[in-house]
């Protein structure tokens, strides 16, 4: 709740919680189920935008944003870094590994942003007493049950498919070794009869 009443002193107009312990373990796909459900409910116009970040800090899968699309038959761009408006249409820049691609989409849409597109706002001293006075809906299991994307084996643990049997850190890498000249490479690699 915290960061919902950040965000409304930095001047969002409306703050919306989606929690409930029937969405508890949830995976991607049934997180996604959930906020596409409450997208829905919320609704989407004619010149809306749907902002999701680029991925989550726990499983760092970068997959929620595009299934919400997806379950919303949304157009989207991931890894946004510039957003130019013109009317219904967008022109977006998306990042690659080795550089960026330019491409124009239609809203509704669903973007994916990475921290370089925007640098938030200050909050104002009266954006920060006026965001206690705003209340901030919760939507709760009740709230969004009637939404068809909302069954008890498609959210929660019940409807995760996803099962991790292992998880562990890579290992170490010893140190390494700093090879002075061309002839002490071919001698190190010959040596290993590598060459």
């Amino acid at each position: 709740e915290g960061m919902l009443r950040e965000l409304l002193a930095r001047g969002a107009d409306r703050g919306v919680l989606v929690s409930a312990r029937e969405f508890g373990g949830s995976d991607t796909f049934a997180t996604s189920q959930i906020l596409a459900a409450a997208v829905n409910k919320i609704g989407v116009g004619p010149e809306d935008i749907v902002f999701c970040g680029r991925q989550a800090i726990d499983g760092d899968t970068a997959q929620v944003g595009p299934q919400i699309a997806e379950k919303l038959h949304l157009p989207q761009v991931t890894y946004v870094t510039d957003i130019q408006k013109n009317g219904d249409e967008l022109i977006v820049k998306r990042q690659l590994e080795d550089g960026y691609m330019e491409l124009k989409v239609h809203t509704p849409c669903l973007l994916t942003c990475i921290k370089e597109l925007n640098n938030p706002r200050y909050m104002s001293v009266s954006g920060i007493f006026e965001c206690y006075d705003k209340p901030i809906d919760v939507f709760d299991y009740n709230a969004l049950k009637d939404d068809p994307l909302i069954e008890t084996d498609t959210i929660g643990l019940k409807g995760s498919p996803t099962n991790v049997y292992k998880s562990f850190a890579p290992p170490v890498k010893g140190a390494g070794m700093m090879v002075e000249s061309v002839d002490q490479l071919v001698g190190m690699l010959n040596d290993k009869h590598l060459i």
